[in-house]
């Protein structure tokens, strides 16, 4: 099948907000972020659980799940800002005691990856991979006007959206084979096998990649659109 992201035909019709307008405000939070306070952070948060729960536990689920992964970078993140290059000295106070300041810095940085963690995993539930590429192709559609293949790029992030999932698939197959056998030994087994599965795959027939053709943006999105952005930028006075 062939990639109808980037042809002149109607585009089928978009259930709820559209997917370039979710990536567009993920991005447009994902800037403003770093002048969010404590409090706001919080609230953006709260704000992107409370939707998950909404939406299923599966979605919250995802989101903690994610989360969980990334505790170490972000205990990381803490303890680079509390100790390894906190702010200058605080004059009364042990050198070994951060301040408030720099609590608040550690926190607010490692809050910022908190949100976009759960924003991303919010938007990769509820926007399929394939939508999520065509409305990626539709926010870089004027880059045509300048000789970028657009039909090109759809086709290859196709391709790569599709081949994420599998490959995650195949790590986990691979290393549960082998779960139980001593560490070093059975990751070593794991990678082989891993490695020979992707050959056989990739002596397989040559898949086609395609895209949904996405219908334009309706009013009610550009009112939606309008409304975050306008969240995201009142979050930064909090």
């Amino acid at each position: 099948m062939r990639p109808a992201a980037g042809g002149s035909t109607p585009g089928e019709a978009v259930e709820g907000f559209h997917p370039a307008f979710r990536i567009l405000l993920l991005l447009v939070l994902a800037a403003m972020l770093f002048r969010y306070s404590l409090l706001a952070l919080a609230l953006v948060l709260g704000a992107l659980l409370a939707a998950a729960a909404w939406s299923g536990g599966e979605t919250l689920r995802g989101i903690l799940k994610s989360l969980r992964r990334i505790r170490w970078l972000l205990l990381s993140i803490v303890v680079i800002y509390l100790w390894v290059a906190p702010e200058p000295g605080v004059a009364g106070r042990p050198g070994y005691l951060p301040s408030w300041s720099e609590l608040d810095t550690a926190l607010r940085r490692s809050g910022v990856l908190v949100v976009l963690v759960a924003a991303v995993e919010l938007l990769r539930s509820h926007t399929g991979a394939p939508r999520m590429a065509a409305g990626l192709v539709l926010l870089l559609r004027p880059l045509s006007l300048a000789g970028v293949d657009i039909e090109t790029f759809a086709r290859r992030l196709a391709l790569t959206l599709d081949s994420v999932p599998l490959t995650a698939e195949r790590v986990a197959r691979a290393g549960g084979r082998r779960e139980g056998q001593r560490a070093f030994a059975g990751w070593g087994d794991a990678a082989a096998e891993l490695v020979r599965d992707i050959e056989r795959g990739a002596a397989g027939p040559v898949q086609d990649a395609s895209l949904p053709s996405l219908a334009q943006p309706r009013t009610r999105d550009w009112g939606l659109l309008a409304a975050g952005v306008a969240a995201c930028l009142l979050g930064s006075t909090l």
